[in-house]
């Protein structure tokens, strides 16, 4: 399964018309559902709008690229109740009697549903590097905050 930051990146292609609408900046989390909700396409230029593509509209699903069936796939506005994939980085993860499991620096995905299956912790560099970073999966209720997730 893949995770955010491999998905960050990839082209989102137009496939009446072969091409390329943009690349994905950012991803957008729905907390209620768990899942991926749409993806932000890098614009191009700081005046314009930004360009959302809403998730069950990627019609084919890496590892290389997503498609659309079209330009019209695009919209201007991000779902509601989303959060943006890079405010989830950073956020400290513990469980439910308060240990702390350590920081939030990935979300893994399965494809092609978009769902969120667990994320990817960090528990300090010399950890990280000695042992790798762990995946905690998400399993029962998840309470996001703002400086904090709370699993359970």
């Amino acid at each position: 399964m893949p995770k955010g930051r491999e998905l960050v990146g990839l082209p989102v292609i137009s496939q009446d018309r072969g091409e390329e609408l943009g690349r994905i900046q950012d991803l957008f989390y729905d907390e209620t559902s768990g899942s991926l909700r749409a993806c932000l396409l890098a614009d191009g230029g700081w005046l314009r709008q930004p360009r959302v593509v809403d998730f069950t509209a990627l019609q084919a699903r890496g590892p290389g690229a997503f498609t659309v069936s079209g330009a019209g796939a695009v919209s201007h506005e991000p779902p509601p109740g989303t959060r943006r994939w890079q405010e989830l980085k950073g956020l400290r993860l513990l469980n439910r009697d308060g240990r702390e499991l350590g920081i939030v620096e990935d979300l893994v995905v399965e494809l092609p549903s978009g769902q969120v299956k667990a994320l990817e912790i960090s528990t300090g560099l010399v950890n990280d590097l000695l042992e790798g970073r762990k995946e905690i999966t998400l399993e029962g209720q998840v309470n996001w905050g703002t400086d904090t997730v709370i699993i359970g």
